[in-house]
């Protein structure tokens, strides 16, 4: 089974059941629903930085790169006024992402540990200033998004992306096909490749291994997923601004991992769905809900030293 651990297991069910019933109780609030598809798609982001960090070993600032450009490729490439084919666009746009982070990825993999970290906060910075101060890119008010895309294959179409209920599937579907993406790689001879080169660069390298290949692919699967969900978030709010990359993005990100549980990959869907939750209900309760956003992060590092996945494990795997 590509889910080995029992908490694992019964998160992902619990999980999913869940998630496919919330539309049903939520119907006729299409905020929620909304709110709730946000948090799916953010998932995906998250769970594509967490194989890069846990997993790979590979701790960057530069993440939102591509999750901006995501947004930003697919407005364009695409007629402003002319509904195109989701999946058509979603492949064209991540094989650009895929052949952006193979540049990145071979300049930036060249150094590691902090300098890793600065160089790739640098390109993203850098990313972000050329696209804020683009007037042909809308500046800092970004581009607008007119039409959402329709999804038929084969002249065959379930999904109209306009109607919210069938948007937040369309994000269900995108954290379902990465999770289980992730974990095949992971549970491959290249995944394994990929953690004994993290776990011991020197042994990996001393058995014939080009670790800076694997690390390289890594780095674009990685980026690549990233890019699916800046798409999918674009094309739900209808617009995509240079705030998608910004650092700050990046960091929330990594916390949001580091809450859930770093490497666990599922962790990373426990982590966004607690941090997400947290905020939602601190900007509720006190206009000084930074301050109390921040202690709670704070108290769960401390007291959670492997996660809220560590801890479930920690109570289930008994």
């Amino acid at each position: 089974m590509i889910f080995e651990k029992r908490t694992e297991r019964i998160f992902l069910a619990i999980f999913f059941v869940v998630a496919l019933c919330i539309p049903l109780f939520l119907e006729e609030n299409s905020f929620f629903v909304g709110k709730v598809t946000t948090i799916l798609i953010l998932a995906v982001f998250v769970m594509s930085l967490d194989f890069l960090v846990g997993r790979v070993g590979l701790v960057t600032l530069g993440h939102a790169l591509f999750y901006g450009l995501g947004g930003y490729l697919f407005v364009i490439l695409t007629p402003e006024y002319e509904a195109v084919n989701f999946w058509v666009y979603a492949f064209y746009i991540m094989g650009l992402n895929a052949l952006i982070a193979l540049v990145i990825g071979a300049v930036v993999l060249r150094t590691s540990g902090i300098y890793f970290i600065m160089i790739t906060l640098a390109i993203s910075q850098m990313a972000y200033y050329y696209f804020f101060d683009s007037l042909e890119f809308g500046g800092n008010d970004g581009l607008f998004i007119f039409m959402k895309p329709e999804t038929s294959i084969f002249g065959l179409s379930f999904l109209n992306l306009d109607n919210p209920t069938h948007f937040y599937y369309l994000a269900l579907l995108a954290v379902l096909v990465t999770l289980v993406a992730i974990k095949i790689i992971l549970r491959s001879r290249f995944g394994r490749i990929v953690e004994a080169s993290r776990l011991n660069p020197e042994r990996t390298v001393a058995l014939g291994y080009n670790i800076f290949a694997f690390r390289l692919i890594s780095y674009v699967i990685g980026s690549t997923l990233a890019a699916y969900a800046g798409l999918l978030f674009a094309l739900q709010y209808g617009y995509v601004n240079p705030q998608f990359m910004t650092w700050e993005m990046s960091g929330t990100a990594l916390v949001m991992s580091i809450l859930g549980g770093m490497g666990t990959i599922y962790g990373a869907i426990l982590g966004t769905i607690t941090y997400e939750g947290l905020q939602y209900f601190f900007e509720h309760m006190s206009k000084d809900w930074m301050l109390f956003m921040g202690g709670a992060i704070i108290l769960m590092v401390l007291l959670l030293r492997k996660g809220l996945a560590g801890y479930l494990e920690k109570l289930l795997e008994k």
